[in-house]
């Protein structure tokens, strides 16, 4: 009996592993990403982006964002604005240098 009460409380293993590999892939690509051949911008909407899908996994697996209908919601609202702002950013850092 305590073997049934001892895994009901822990987290499957393999899900933990597939979202550990998958974090460890995403590093991997930020890693890889500032030495590629393309624009500067699009190198920074590359990282923005591999951030951003990170932070998900984080909140929606590690933190359990995906527990409740509500916290899921607000979970894709916060990345949402997120994104929102990181690009306004960009886009006016890009303008500001074209500028200048």
């Amino acid at each position: 009996m305590t073997g049934d009460a001892d895994t009901a409380s822990r987290p499957a293993t393999f899900p933990l592993l597939a979202v550990f590999a998958l974090l460890a892939a995403l590093t991997a690509c930020e890693l890889v990403v500032p030495g590629m051949d393309a624009g500067r911008a699009a190198r920074i909407a590359a990282l923005a982006g591999l951030v951003i899908a990170k932070v998900g996994l984080v909140l929606s697996f590690f933190m359990r964002a995906r527990a409740s209908r509500r916290a899921a919601r607000l979970t894709l609202l916060a990345i949402g604005v997120a994104a929102g702002v990181a690009v306004v950013f960009m886009l006016e850092t890009v303008f500001r240098v074209n500028v200048l």
